[in-house]
């Protein structure tokens, strides 16, 4: 009976984790707000936003950054096409308010977060498993004798 209760709770812990780890990466740097084209150019024009990130994409910029009032960890994000007027309009604002702009490149090769975990945490789960096999074998062959 015990074994069976501590295999339970063993599988029960090991659902857990994997759960606490799943719902941290797909919770990570979620924007608080979402603006469209033409709300993110009525405020950043009006000098309400006091950082800028742009990252090009294919046809698009894809803006985030602070307004004023926001908390260090809250950010807006915004589409706006990449375009010569878009630009013009960024650029007039940002240096009429003084607001603080930096431009990202893409990397070419972006490693998912997943991608990442697994290649750290498969090595280790293997040299738990070789560990525990031989510790079994030992126990095995102590019982034999």
């Amino acid at each position: 009976m015990k074994r069976i209760f501590r295999n339970k709770i063993f599988y029960l812990l090991l659902i857990l984790v994997t759960l606490g780890i799943v719902f941290i990466f797909n919770n990570e740097n979620e924007p608080t707000e979402e603006l469209t084209e033409d709300e993110f150019f009525t405020i950043l024009e009006d000098g309400k936003v006091t950082f800028l990130e742009l990252i090009p994409q294919k046809r698009v910029f894809e803006v985030s950054g602070r307004l004023k009032g926001y908390e260090k960890d809250q950010y807006f994000i915004a589409t706006v096409p990449n375009s010569e007027i878009s630009l013009n309009r960024m650029n007039n604002a940002t240096k009429e308010h003084d607001i603080e702009k930096m431009v990202t490149m893409p990397q070419d090769t972006e490693i998912s977060g997943w991608v990442d975990l697994f290649t750290t945490t498969i090595p280790i789960m293997i040299i738990f498993i070789l560990f525990f096999v031989i510790l079994l074998s030992v126990k095995r062959m102590k019982h034999c004798k």
